[in-house]
């Protein structure tokens, strides 16, 4: 029934939109979009890509604009340019508190796959609502409500709006188990598998 929220039993035998839309993250050689998210920490806007096995960029629109991130998988280190890339760059450990969000996010698991793999953990521990079909920016979407313990920066509820068609979250909201909102990210100006220039993650 339109506008109802549906309470499914875990061990349903067909994959959740959760599931597929994992499976369909690990087909992915990568991605990137434009990344707003909200908060009582904080507000931060950026260009955000990754590109396997763990290539992330991220360009700092707000509040730190003009900073560039850069985390290598291969030695595990992040770039920092914190004032553009004509500027000199410092080495930092993923663990720096110069380069981890108010709401204690990290640079090497900020992918879409984490996110994916914390809600699904949640899931299979707790429960799932799910509204069949609805609509978002005039995108047909699923939108989901995960509720669970509290599990990565406190977060007990997750809500997600998963494109259909790429099933990709367009917009997640995370709170605690007092129901207070911690954060809320929109995800635009999707690109699934995009060509990156031969010095995107490596200027």
């Amino acid at each position: 029934m339109s506008g109802v929220y549906l309470l499914l039993a875990l061990t349903l035998a067909s994959p959740s939109p959760l599931q597929e839309a994992l499976a369909h993250f690990e087909q992915l050689d990568g991605y990137r979009l434009m990344l707003r998210s909200e908060g009582p920490d904080g507000n931060q806007h950026l260009l955000y890509g990754y590109r396997k096995p763990g290539w992330v960029r991220m360009d700092v629109l707000s509040p730190y604009t003009g900073a560039v991130l850069l985390y290598n998988p291969v030695n595990q280190q992040i770039r920092l340019w914190p004032f553009g890339l004509s500027w000199p760059s410092v080495g930092l450990s993923p663990e720096h508190p110069l380069v981890i969000s108010p709401r204690g996010h990290r640079v090497d698991s900020s992918d879409v796959g984490v996110l994916l793999q914390n809600v699904l953990r949640m899931q299979q521990a707790g429960q799932t609502l799910v509204q069949k079909e609805a609509q978002l920016s005039g995108r047909a979407v699923w939108h989901l409500v995960v509720t669970g313990a509290a599990g990565a920066n406190d977060v007990a509820r997750y809500e997600l709006w998963l494109d259909r068609e790429w099933l990709f979250p367009l917009k997640v909201i995370g709170s605690d188990s007092r129901g207070n909102r911690l954060e809320t990210v929109w995800l635009k100006q999707i690109e699934l598998n995009p060509e990156f220039p031969d010095d995107f993650f490596s200027p």
